[in-house]
């Protein structure tokens, strides 16, 4: 893998994608010690005080296109193995893009892709955003009773640069994973459903729907039972406890 290390970007994910469209090479990691315009799903803002990590990953895989939305979990994945092996916590995940830990939120996970050019495979930038050594204090009052970091959680302090070169080669190994066995990195993300058996609610931009969580389907969206007894396919919208 290559680094390009900087000490603040406006947003790693967008650098990352103006690189990958000047033609980057596979493998080619972003990363900032801070953040001044970073972005969730939807275009939320995250918000990435010094402490936290964030680096985006430009990718090529060789998958078929049908399996290019699982990239994310197979992200998520990587990213709970990792920080089992390394940071002695065990997150679960929120479909389809967040980590949590102790009720709380740990990070996310941003996958942009760009545009087909030609016969080549598709390039694509995963972002990851983890709380690292800040602490609750560090984010907006508005943020602090949802979100936790490993600092919180661990009461230590962890060398950024090596994990994220260990976080770089766990979502590596699981998107490998995502090709060669996808019911096995399915299998996997479904050990660290967060809501799967839960109740839950998903907002769909038009309704908000109440159900009891399922578990992530083989084509990657969520599946929730609601109190009529539908099963819903998740595609789109937010979904969260409740």
């Amino acid at each position: 893998m290559e680094i390009l290390s900087f000490a603040r970007l406006p947003s790693t994910n967008a650098y990352a994608l103006e690189l990958a469209a000047g033609g980057a090479q596979h493998k080619i990691v972003v990363w900032a010690l801070e953040q001044s315009g970073g972005r969730g799903q939807y275009r939320r803002r995250f918000s990435s005080p010094v402490g936290g990590l964030y680096f985006s990953l430009i990718l090529r895989p060789d998958l078929p296109s049908e399996r290019l939305p699982l990239v994310t979990l197979a992200a998520g994945v990587g990213c709970c193995l990792c920080l089992e092996q390394n940071c002695a916590v065990a997150p679960l995940l929120k479909w389809p893009n967040d980590l949590y830990v102790n009720g709380k939120k740990l990070g996310g996970i941003l996958t942009e892709g760009l545009p087909l050019v030609g016969p080549e495979r598709p390039m694509v930038v995963v972002g990851v955003g983890l709380n690292v050594n800040s602490t609750s204090s560090d984010y907006p009052e508005e943020l602090r009773p949802a979100v936790t970091t490993l600092a919180d959680t661990t009461k230590k302090t962890f060398d950024l640069q090596r994990l994220l070169e260990s976080l770089v080669d766990a979502i590596l190994h699981q998107v490998h994973t995502l090709k060669e066995n996808r019911v096995k990195l399915l299998a996997q993300w479904d050990r660290r459903d967060y809501l799967k058996e839960q109740s839950m609610q998903w907002s769909n931009g038009r309704s908000v729907i109440s159900g009891i969580g399922q578990g992530v389907l083989s084509d990657g969206r969520y599946s929730m039972i609601d109190a009529s007894g539908v099963l819903h396919s998740i595609l789109a919208g937010t979904i969260k406890p409740g």
